[in-house]
């Protein structure tokens, strides 16, 4: 098991800490002992993430520890995560995700589709995109849907003969497609997309936010593969061969097995609506009929990534926590001595840029979206409506991080070891820019276009 922290860090640990004390210290914008203690450990803990000075988990348990003591949160809402539907759904994509492996389906498929059309790296980049939408439409949530994916493209690449280093960023193209590809349609993303709703108190039906956002996230999605593309060039340099066309597909008795439950698993998803049954119950299930069937075993209860589902539990209490200490309140009076006039030009800019920067600093999407939603909504009630608000902090977060843990989709794959904080950080920075970009001269214009401004 790793350390919890090297001796050569110490030095480094004990500098981190002159932070938070100072928060302490302090007290900022009007805050409680108590209310400084558990900002002052957010702040430690953000940092022990990003530098990696201290074993992640220990970080995420010391966040949870402060939490419970100092964060005047009941305890069910600190531990929201594993307590909720989520958990569940990770979990069991996990076991689905490995049940496909253990059948080989997707090394089939992977024969019959990515070698048929992706025989170059710059191709298989841009088929993350193109699967990144299409999957959409059979598995309204980005975990199983990355999940499964990445696995695909392990299995594509495993006797290829490009390098690790391409091989991860090539896995990584799977991810980064993910965070833009969800905001097409509202079930890309039943999390953010859902809460993000909730949290503004507004409701909107499939055809209302695919007509808001299609056309705007298509062409930010053009972008950011085309950023993709030219940041890791340099990676991009792997040929694969091509596959015969004329060759048929043919499955074996397990295989069929397996297909058919993902087929069911997928059909029920897609109906949720008339059966009631939720996208975790309905994995819960294909997971229980691919042990039944023999195609997973309790050797691959292994896969599940226990360090990711600690550190998901921490990101997921943050929002909570700084709701029910009194926090997000004490940030909201803060914030409003610092806003342009309405009539400003700088006033929308300066919402955009004040999303992203507490973003960056809560960390998660959900903790973002349920803290900035309904202060932003508060403090520009007459100037914005809460729709307008909640579409902008939307775009604004989702495809916007520097560091694994901005975003809980690349925090999956960077806890599963696929890429390194370089990579993320390598697009991360130009990520910041586009994001700047296109919510002003794609979104914006697009949304004063059909009416929401």
């Amino acid at each position: 098991m790793p350390q919890i922290i090297r001796k050569e860090n110490i030095p480094k640990i004990l500098i981190s800490l002159l932070f938070p004390i100072l928060i302490i210290l302090i007290k900022p914008i009007g805050l409680s002992l108590n209310q400084s203690i558990v900002l002052g450990s957010l702040f430690l803990t953000v940092i022990w993430w990003a530098s990696g000075i201290v074993y992640k988990d220990a970080a995420s348990i010391f966040l949870i520890f402060m939490f419970v003591l100092f964060g005047g949160t009941p305890i069910e809402k600190v531990f929201f995560f594993p307590l909720s539907d989520n958990f569940i759904l990770v979990i069991a994509s996990y076991l689905l995700s490995q049940g496909i492996v253990n059948s080989k389906v997707a090394d089939k498929f992977s024969s019959f589709i990515l070698e048929k059309y992706c025989y170059n790296s710059i191709r298989l980049v841009i088929m993350s995109f193109l699967l990144g939408i299409g999957l959409i439409f059979v598995i309204p949530q980005p975990f199983p849907r990355v999940i499964l994916l990445a696995s695909i493209y392990i299995n594509f690449l495993k006797n290829s003969k490009v390098d690790k280093e391409e091989k991860s960023v090539l896995i990584f193209s799977v991810f980064v497609a993910s965070t833009i590809t969800s905001l097409m349609f509202l079930n890309g993303d039943v999390i953010i997309n859902y809460s993000a709703l909730k949290f503004g108190g507004i409701s909107m039906t499939y055809i209302e936010w695919a007509k808001n956002m299609l056309l705007p996230t298509l062409i930010t999605t053009i972008i950011i593969a085309a950023a993709f593309i030219l940041v890791f060039k340099k990676n991009l340099k792997g040929s694969f061969e091509r596959k015969n066309t004329e060759e048929k597909i043919s499955f074996e008795n397990s295989e069929k097995k397996a297909l058919f439950i993902t087929f069911v698993v997928v059909l029920l998803w897609l109906t949720e609506s008339i059966h009631g049954i939720s996208s975790a119950n309905v994995a819960l299930i294909g997971v229980i009929a691919m042990f039944i069937a023999k195609i997973i075993g309790i050797k691959d209860f292994k896969v599940i990534n226990i360090s990711l589902l600690i550190f998901l539990t921490a990101e997921f209490s943050i929002g909570k926590v700084l709701t029910g200490s009194g926090i997000a309140d004490n940030l909201r009076d803060f914030l409003t001595g610092f806003f342009p006039s309405p009539e400003s030009i700088m006033y929308i800019p300066f919402i955009i840029i004040l999303i992203m920067f507490l973003h960056m600093i809560m960390g998660s999407l959900v903790t973002a979206a349920s803290v900035l939603i309904p202060t932003l909504i508060t403090l520009t009630a007459g100037n914005l409506s809460p729709q307008f608000i909640v579409m902008l902090s939307v775009v604004s977060i989702c495809f916007h991080y520097i560091m694994p843990f901005h975003h809980v989709t690349i925090m999956i794959g960077y806890g599963n070891e696929y890429y390194e904080n370089r990579h993320v950080m390598k697009i991360g920075i130009i990520l910041t820019f586009i994001t700047i970009f296109t919510v002003l001269f794609v979104y914006i214009p697009w949304w004063k276009l059909v009416g929401v401004i």
